[in-house]
Order: C-alpha cells, then structure tokens, then sequence
C-alpha cells in the first residue's frame, strides 16, 4: 500500500510540475507563439477623441485567425447587414453596397510579430478596404490569458484610436462564445 501512495504522490507531482511548467496561454513561449491561433470577435471601440463607439454594431461577429508560419486572415462584419433584396451580390443596389462595404472589413496576408515593440507587423495581400492593399499594417498587442487585443492608432474609418479585443476560440469549439458570453 505504502508503495501504491509513493507512487501514486510521485505521479501527481509530476502532472503538477508538467502543468505549472507549461502555464497559462499568457505565459508560454514567445509573444509570436502566444498570437498563433483562431480568435473570435469579442468587441471593437472607437475612440474619437474621447467619444466611443462600435463602428460593427454592439453585435458584431468577427474572426482573426493567425497561423505559425506567419499567415492572417481577419473579417469584421455587423450582425445587422441587410440582405440583398436580389439574392445576387453583383447586382445589389447602392444602399445595399454601402451598407456592405461600410459594414465590414476583411483582410489576408502575412505578418510578423515585433516582440520588443509588442506589435504584430501585417502586410497585406487584399483587403475590402483598397486602400489597404499591398501596404503593412501595425497593431499594438496586449494579451492576457484568453484574450487579445490589437490596438490600431490609423483605423480605416478616420482619425482616431481603435481597440479590437478578441477570446481565443479552443479546440474543439466552434467559436469562443461557446464557452463564455460577451
């Protein structure tokens, strides 16, 4: 029995040391290898001189996913998009095609992550904003635990400050309001 509770302790100790040596998402390895991941939309805040707002809506679904060979794809769209009256893209009206471009964004390239600046570094390949296209993009990177956050001091949508805050979507979930709400 002495022999069984040995063990036993010895195995316990050793999942306690392996599981306090790996640590929190927020504490192992680089800054780059903590961003490597799928990441859902949690919210996004303009700051015009002291006045917020939600440019996507209060609703708005997001994802950013950044792949660890220096890959990202990022769509921000409101939840509240009207549909278009013809169920063909191409032949939306101009209220329709304002609403939609105004409504979302979404980009894809590759980036890097500068770690003593804490910045993630994008070049873009495309973007809904054309203006974006084949220019880099930097963000500002706060992390904690689960959360993301990339802070845009040149947002598409004028002068201001923009915070785009982000939960990590698990393995095995579909998206990270699965596990928590807003």
């Amino acid at each position: 029995m002495k022999t069984i509770c040995k063990t036993a302790l010895a195995f316990a100790a050793a999942a306690l040391f392996a599981s306090a040596a790996e640590g929190g998402s927020d504490k192992k390895g680089s800054l780059k290898q903590q961003v490597v991941g799928a990441w859902t939309l949690k919210s996004n805040v303009l700051d015009q001189g002291g006045t917020k707002t939600e440019p996507y809506g209060s609703d708005a679904k997001g994802s950013v996913i950044l792949t660890g060979n220096g890959r990202v794809a990022l769509v921000i769209t409101r939840a509240d998009l009207p549909k278009f009256a013809s169920n063909n893209r191409t032949t939306g009206t101009a209220e329709e095609n304002k609403a939609a471009v105004a409504g979302t964004i979404a980009y894809f390239g590759t980036y890097t992550v500068n770690e003593p600046q804490k910045q993630l570094v994008m070049r873009l390949e495309g973007c809904t904003f054309p203006n974006w296209s084949g220019t880099e993009q930097k963000r500002t990177l706060e992390l904690s635990g689960d959360e993301m956050k990339f802070i845009n001091q040149a947002p598409s949508m004028g002068a201001g400050l923009i915070t785009v805050t982000w939960k990590r979507v698990k393995e095995g979930q579909t998206t990270a309001s699965a596990a928590q709400p807003k």
